[in-house]
């Protein structure tokens, strides 16, 4: 997709939730769908540099994670295209505790600079699950499940919800 052209939504899956309350934006309002999106992907378990890159059907970079560097709870933040200025950070993700046994991740959208995260997400690695939550809320906003193999994953998100940002978590 050439800069400046929407994208073209997924097709719907067949299943139907409940879109949350007020639409959840983050990456981009071309992200959002009005109704409940199926993803299928797959994961790059190692990576070069600590950097991830999220790109668009056209190659375009919509965001970009690093892992900040000397932090305890591993932090990585997430900024827009391939900058890493401090005006474009999109979000931080970070351990909700220092110690666990299942995943327990605390997001952060750039502007909040509060204790209480935007998002969490939950879930267990053996079990290749995981929810995200709205905040300090039992609200999920999306799945994400490895059904076949750890490498590849499903990602299930509710209307209005940015799939973008989902993506990116």
């Amino acid at each position: 997709m050439a800069t400046g052209q929407a994208p073209s939504n997924p097709v719907p899956a067949m299943r139907t939730y409940q879109p949350v309350e007020h639409p959840v934006v983050v990456i981009g309002q071309q992200y959002l769908a009005h109704y409940y999106v199926e993803l299928a992907g797959k994961r790059k378990l190692l990576t070069l540099h600590d950097r991830r890159f999220i790109k668009d059907a056209a190659g375009n970079t919509l965001v970009n994670l690093g892992k900040k560097i000397m932090t305890m709870h591993g932090s990585w933040e997430a900024f827009r295209g391939e900058s890493n200025e401090e005006k474009d950070l999109l979000f931080t993700i970070k351990k909700s505790k220092l110690i666990q046994f299942k995943t327990e991740l605390d997001v952060f959208l750039a502007n909040n600079k509060g204790e209480v995260p935007d998002f969490k997400v939950k879930g267990g690695y053996s079990e290749c699950s995981y929810s995200v939550l709205l905040g300090d809320t039992n609200t999920v906003i999306a799945h994400m499940h490895g059904k076949h193999s750890p490498k590849s994953i499903i990602l299930e998100v509710y209307p209005n919800v940015d799939y973008a940002f989902i993506i990116a978590l």
